[in-house]
């Protein structure tokens, strides 16, 4: 039979494995409350103050943020919005220096008519054609006037490919998008794009579901137009 040495552990360094764990909590804790006091300050007055280090916050104790909103009886998408907010101040001025025709519009299909007679493309998405049942075939018409693309996507995984498809690491027609979708999409779209290195602005669904959702299209038509007023 072998004899197994049973080597107990130094009271000394479970004490000191126990504070490093009690510290290591109580800093993320105060981590999740700094995060939370900057989302609601910028919330409530829409100020953007150290961006860079609110969004990493954001990511590094988002799942907790969104808890304890939830605790609380608060909207957890605030946590979304707040990203979204920053990421359109952030992303602003790399998007305003690009051309009309450099930029691409994104929607999501949740906001054409459940009657929709378009059909999809392995490539370009849904192509619409403009039947008028939706709000699609007025921002089709305004971007065809602007020469801004226009994609309508069935579903995140299909973003990805259109984008990477017309980005191209940069040597493609699209420079900059414009995105469409609920809060907690474009929260993590705006995250996504922006490690690829496109500059992009968010807008949200003025109602959110899976059909027959709204859009603000003054909203998106500005968005889309922002920094060419200033150039002219």
């Amino acid at each position: 039979m072998m004899n197994i040495n049973i080597y107990p552990i130094p009271i000394p360094v479970i004490e000191a494995l126990g504070k490093a764990i009690v510290i290591g909590a109580i800093a993320f804790a105060i981590l999740i409350l700094i995060a939370l006091l900057f989302c609601i300050f910028i919330f409530h007055t829409h100020r953007i103050i150290f961006p860079n280090l609110v969004l990493f916050l954001i990511l590094v104790c988002e799942e907790p943020l969104r808890r304890l909103l939830s605790f609380f009886h608060v909207d957890p998408t605030l946590v979304d919005r707040v990203s979204v907010e920053i990421g359109n101040a952030v992303n602003y001025p790399a998007f305003a220096s690009t051309k009309l025709e450099e930029r691409a519009l994104l929607l999501p299909q949740c906001i054409r008519s459940p009657d929709c007679p378009a059909k999809l493309s392995p490539v370009e998405g849904i192509k619409c054609v403009e039947c008028g049942r939706c709000e699609i075939a007025k921002l089709s018409a305004v971007c065809k006037e602007l020469g801004i693309s226009m994609y309508i996507s069935p579903g995140g995984t299909f973003t990805k490919r259109i984008l990477m498809y017309n980005y191209n690491g940069g040597s493609g027609r699209v420079k900059a998008v414009v995105g469409v979708a609920c809060y907690p999409n474009l929260h993590e779209g705006l995250l996504n794009v922006k490690l690829v290195g496109i500059p992009a602005q968010g807008v949200p669904l003025k109602t959110t579901g899976c059909v027959n959702t709204t859009v603000d299209i003054h909203e998106i038509i500005a968005r889309c137009k922002m920094g060419i007023e200033s150039r002219e």
